[in-house]
């Protein structure tokens, strides 16, 4: 990030914000405020602007958790929606991916060089592709939130009580994949909570299908529901929960994996497939989730 981009972020925040927050009380320290602490904290944000480049390996990668230092995208706050009328209460966060910088990652890969054109039109390509896919996330995220308040806002005509909290994580940021998931939880008598996962290929800047994780031509689906039907198996053997499947018996339950299968690459690179609360197990149980094992998915 530039030193005039810093400033200009500064000078983007919506007057709304800063109005809700002030109250009487804040408005009495902010005069008591002396106007030398904040010209040195703006100079103290500066130093750290210029100071960032001269960072070692590890402490620049440790910078990599703070939004917009480092990061494979920056996760900022689109917009806000809240309501509380001591009945109903809401507060939604959108999000929203906006590329980072990817200057330092073509010079620490080498995948850029001024005399070798193709793998300059390789990155051009990735970054294309990249942007593409934040593009998808942010759309994909505005629907679902713009229908989640939609529906809060009808509800709450006919219901006593009613909340709706909706957030996002980045849960993995790895040489190979980066994971956003977009947390929604709905609360009238019962709580529900639905999460939706995004994960990119770091090396194409692809938008992951749960396809593409399978060489063309690879019946995955077969594979990862014999998989998730065994675990299945073993776990109701043990007298916990029971896991819902489809036998022949009972039309309810687990049958396969769906093509628009929810999934995500965690922190050890394990493919989890994901299965919303109340599909294949109580509702009390909550989300449920199945690691798959690498021989099925890694060459």
């Amino acid at each position: 990030m530039k030193d005039w981009d810093f400033v200009e972020a500064f000078s983007q925040i919506d007057e709304r914000f800063i109005e809700e927050a002030e109250d009487e009380r804040t408005r009495k320290k902010i005069k008591k405020f002396p106007i030398r602490y904040f010209s040195s904290a703006i100079a103290a944000c500066f130093c750290l602007l210029l100071l960032l480049p001269n960072l070692s390996k590890e402490t620049a990668y440790a910078l990599q958790s703070i939004p917009g230092i480092g990061s494979y995208f920056q996760l900022i706050t689109f917009r806000k929606y809240s309501f509380e009328d001591g009945n109903h209460k809401a507060e939604v966060v959108v999000p929203k991916l906006e590329q980072g910088s990817e200057e330092s990652e073509i010079k620490n890969s080498g995948e850029v060089n001024a005399s070798k054109g193709k793998e300059a039109g390789s990155v051009a390509s990735k970054e294309s592709e990249k942007a593409n896919s934040a593009q998808a996330i942010n759309f994909d995220i505005e629907k679902k939130t713009d229908e989640l308040i939609a529906s809060f806002k009808q509800e709450i005509q006919s219901s006593e009580y009613k909340n709706l909290s909706v957030s996002s994580q980045v849960i993995l940021d790895s040489e190979d994949y980066y994971v956003l998931a977009l947390s929604a939880l709905q609360q009238e008598g019962d709580s529900f909570t639905q999460n939706h996962y995004y994960t990119m290929d770091k090396h194409s800047g692809k938008l992951l299908q749960l396809s593409d994780l399978f060489p063309e031509g690879t019946d995955y689906q077969k594979l990862l529901s014999e998989e998730v039907v065994s675990q299945m198996k073993a776990h109701n053997q043990k007298g916990d929960f029971p896991y819902f499947i489809q036998d022949g018996e009972d039309d309810e339950g687990f049958t396969e994996v769906k093509k628009d299968q929810s999934f995500y690459i965690n922190g050890e690179g394990k493919l989890v497939l994901v299965f919303p609360q109340g599909e294949v197990a109580p509702m009390a149980q909550g989300e449920q989730q199945f690691v798959m094992p690498d021989r099925i998915w890694k060459a």
